[in-house]
Order: structure tokens, then sequence, then C-alpha cells
């Protein structure tokens, strides 16, 4: 209800003004208000607000749900009693809470609402996701929770670990990474890892922006729960006993020879011959399990690089392991693997190329301290006719996100973006992406602005 209400004020400056805007979308916060959060703990005021629910869902919910336009005559109206329903009962809330809160709790869980970014996998097409970070800062909107898959995890780690966005050290960091440096094509041990011809060395590129500091082991880097910004990362577990063909296919899955992988056309052609598969995974759910690392206390101490390095390792294409002597890490693995019955970790886009049902869950486990966010999800590796040679794995993809989409207020495909294959992208095809995606986001900046901005008090 409040999304309608808010995309037809930005649609009809005329409809409300200000006061009857906040008025009505407070009176829905507090329709929504089951559970508040303070200092780790949760308090029920669901006795409160279920018989309020009722009577907003009874006389908002034709007007704002209907097929027909909504028009001022029609909400108006319920301005006045509303407004006198919010102030009585947001005073019971009060008295209740009192002793246990402070009152500021329960204002700022009406009036302010959290972002919450999803970041979909998709390779050198999630580099948009660059554009909507900086437009999203330019509007001062920072996300108190994200959440990513594959190459959409290393972007929004890489986000994470800055309490606010800064482009220009973003660009820097890329500058420094090089597709010889990330890859290597050697024959390394499988502990953790689905085998693959091309090895990714994540830390040799991004280690030394998630040290974890003083007075912690040489080479221990930062874990999800140190982040500034909180992540949670979707990686893909194989069932044991459950992998389609035997370990050493996928190593050899892309050929043997690295000659034909040192270029974006020479691994084009390899992705296009391992094809089926990939459909393999795809299409038989039942031998995979989802993972989300950060969701949760105990996978929050994940080693930050780590978890996207496996979220991003794609079965015989690409290979991530952990094999350094880290005792914390192998503890959580091993572990990890037992409890869910696993035996090898792999790429996150495979199970859960959109988590957004996961970052869902986290702000209504208290994770963020406020239930009361927005949820927005973006997706470069949806299907598109204009790219025919990634159709098929596409829809693939497509059909891990459709489960997450009711989850989301916003879902942002972006119709132009870079090659999947360009993982490794100059700082010009870097700069270019983020032109696309702060393009494509930009028509949407109103309704986001709108949504995220403080509601003024009800006297």
């Amino acid at each position: 209800m409040e999304l309608a209400l808010v995309r037809a004020t930005v649609d009809s400056p005329s409809l409300l003004d200000s006061r009857e805007e906040a008025v009505l979308r407070t009176a829905l916060s507090l329709s929504r208000l089951y559970k508040l959060r303070h200092e780790g703990h949760d308090h029920s005021v669901e006795t409160w607000t279920a018989p309020f629910r009722e009577n907003v869902s009874r006389r908002l919910g034709p007007v704002l749900l209907g097929t027909r336009r909504m028009t001022r005559d029609q909400l108006v109206p319920h301005v006045r009693d509303l407004r006198a329903q919010v102030v009585k009962l947001r005073a019971e809330l009060v008295q209740h809470l009192h002793g246990r809160m402070p009152e500021e709790v329960l204002h700022r869980e009406l009036q302010h609402k959290s972002l919450v970014v999803v970041a979909g996998g998709g390779g050198g097409t999630a580099y948009v996701y660059m554009g909507v970070m900086s437009l999203l800062d330019e509007h001062g909107l920072k996300p108190s929770l994200l959440a990513g898959t594959s190459m959409g995890a290393i972007l929004m780690l890489m986000r994470s670990r800055m309490a606010r966005f800064d482009q220009s050290e973003l660009v820097g960091i890329i500058r420094n990474l090089s597709w010889r440096k990330l890859f290597r094509f050697i024959s390394t041990e499988n502990r953790y890892g689905m085998p693959a011809a091309m090895r990714l060395f994540l830390r040799a590129g991004l280690g030394r922006y998630f040290n974890a500091g003083p007075g912690s082991p040489l080479d221990a880097g930062m874990r999800l729960k140190d982040l500034p910004v909180p992540i949670i990362v979707a990686v893909g577990g194989i069932r044991r006993g459950m992998l389609p063909r035997p370990l050493e296919y996928y190593e050899r899955l892309l050929g043997t020879s690295p000659v034909s992988l040192l270029s974006p056309a020479g691994v084009a052609r390899r992705i296009q011959a391992a094809m089926g598969t990939l459909a393999e995974f795809f299409t038989r759910p039942e031998i995979m399990v989802k993972l989300h690392l950060g969701l949760d206390d105990k996978t929050a101490e994940f080693d930050a690089i780590d978890a996207a390095g496996f979220s991003s390792s794609l079965p015989g294409v690409i290979h991530y392991d952990m094999l350094r002597e880290d005792a914390h890490m192998r503890g959580l693995l091993d572990g990890l693997m037992e409890e869910k019955g696993i035996f090898r970790l792999m790429d996150g886009g495979l199970v859960d190329n959109l988590p957004v049902k996961a970052a869902w869950k986290a702000v209504h486990h208290g994770n963020i301290g406020t239930r009361n966010a927005f949820i927005l999800a973006l997706d470069g590796f949806a299907p598109r006719l204009s790219t025919p040679f990634w159709l098929p794995l596409q829809r693939l993809a497509a059909m891990t996100v459709a489960p997450n989409l009711t989850y989301a207020h916003l879902v942002k495909r972006f119709g132009t973006t870079l090659s999947p294959l360009e993982l490794v992208p100059s700082v010009a095809l870097a700069t270019k992406a983020m032109h696309f995606g702060r393009k494509q986001l930009g028509s949407d900046m109103p309704f986001l602005t709108r949504m995220l901005a403080p509601l003024p008090s009800i006297g």
C-alpha cells in the first residue's frame, strides 16, 4: 500500500500535501509494526497494532490497491481520522514500553526507513552496480545492509568496507586489478571448492583492502561481521554423494590448454561448450544447498574475501579455495560442511542469483535494528534478447531469481551492461559501466528518495 501511495504522489504532486502524505504513511508504518528492537532485544506490540492494521487495511486497501487511478477525494477523508488514531495508539505504545526503551526508538521506527541493496551475479554485467552506488550516495542514501551473489557479492563487499561510498577509492581498486593477478592456470588442491581450469586468487587482488588490522595474525583478513556495512553473501553447496559427474571432469571442462583461456573470447567459446554441464545444476536443485553467509552470528565469522570467492566459483569454469593455514576458517568451513551435509562449495548464482529473501529475513530477524526497510534489488543478468549468446544461461539464472521477487520493493533490471566476460575491466570500461548504471536508475530516483526520506512527526 505504501509503495502504491508513494508512486501516486510522485506521479501526481497535487494528490496530497506533505503533511497529509506523512499521516497516511505513518499509519501504514504503524500498521506493519509487530516488534520493536532495542539493545539486541525484541519487544512485541502485536496486541496493540493488530486491530489498527485491520482498520487501516479496510479503509485504505480498496483505494491504494484498486485498479482505478486514486484521487485526492478518495484519500483526504481518511487523513483526519487516521491522524487521531495514530496519535492515540502511539501514545499507548509509549506508555506500554516505558522503562524498556526510549520513546525515540518507536518514533524512529515509524519515521525512518532503512535502505537494503541486493546485487545479483552475472560476471562483468555487475559493474553497472557501481553507478547505482554512486547515484545513491549522491542523493544521500546509505545502505544499512547489503547482499550479493558472485560478482555482485564482490562489488557489494567493496562497498561494505566503506562507511560512506568513495567512488575514487573504488576506481582505484579496479585500476590495481588485472586478469593475470586474479586468475592463474596452475594445478592446486581442491579442498573446499569445485575444481575448474581457472583458479581465482581473489586475495591477491583485494587482500590489502581487507586486512584485519593491528594485533591480528599477518595473514588474517576482515570477517563479515567486521565490515562497516553488514553484508550477506550467497553461496551454493553440493550435497554429499549428489555431484552429477566425477570431480576430475569439472577440472577438464574448459580444456587443458591455458592459452585459450587468456582472453575473454577464448573463455566465451569454452563456456558455450560447457553450457549443458552448467544447466545440470540449475535443473537439479535437489543436489544443492543454499548458504547465506553473514545471515547469522556463526557465518558472520567468515573471512570476507573467502565468502565472496566461494560465491564466485562457477563449477568447471572458476575455482576458488581456502588453502592457507588458517585454523579459524578451516574450523568454520569443516563445521558448516558437516552441519549442512555438503562436500564442496560453489557459485551462489546456481542456487540464489538475487538473494532478496535472505536480506528480508535478516531485516525481520532484527539484524539491522529496524524492520522498517526498503529493499532495492539489482539484476544485471536478467534475460535479454539483445544478448543471445548468454540467453540460455540468463534464463537458467532467472529460475533462482523468481522466488525472490516478491520480497523486493523495487527490482531494477539493467538492459545495458558490460559483457559478462569483462570480469576485470579497464578503468575506462568500468567508468562506462558506471554511466550505464546511473542512467538506468535515474528515472527511479524520485521514487527512491521519496520512499527513503524521513517522515515529519505527527504531533
